[in-house]
């Protein structure tokens, strides 16, 4: 079974390809690894693309485009979560996320 951060990879683009926010330079450099315990999960039926979850990410890891969020960079802060003003982005525990993939093979 390949890797979850290898997969991740090959599916998102370069972090640098996207609209980066105002500290973007500062703390994208970083990766998370596997130390985050809580991602945003968006749900693209409630969310009306009005990209202020990109806007204000400090990161700069969301997709204008697709609203997609580069999980390999996001620091798990929650500004996302906290800006969307359809409540369309959620924190999701990482355990129950990698619990739910391994049943989903």
């Amino acid at each position: 079974m390949q890797n979850q951060q290898e997969k991740h990879m090959k599916q998102q683009k370069s972090i640098s390809d996207r609209y980066r926010g105002p500290l973007s330079n500062v703390l994208t450099n970083a990766n998370t690894g596997i130390w985050r315990f809580k991602r945003p999960v968006v749900n693209h039926e409630e969310c009306i693309k009005c990209k202020m979850c990109v806007e204000y990410c400090p990161c700069g890891v969301i997709d204008k485009e697709t609203i997609g969020i580069d999980y390999y960079f996001c620091k798990g802060c929650g500004i996302c979560v906290e800006i969307c003003p359809k409540k369309a982005i959620d924190f999701v525990s990482e355990k129950d996320i990698l619990a739910k993939e391994e049943n989903n093979g």
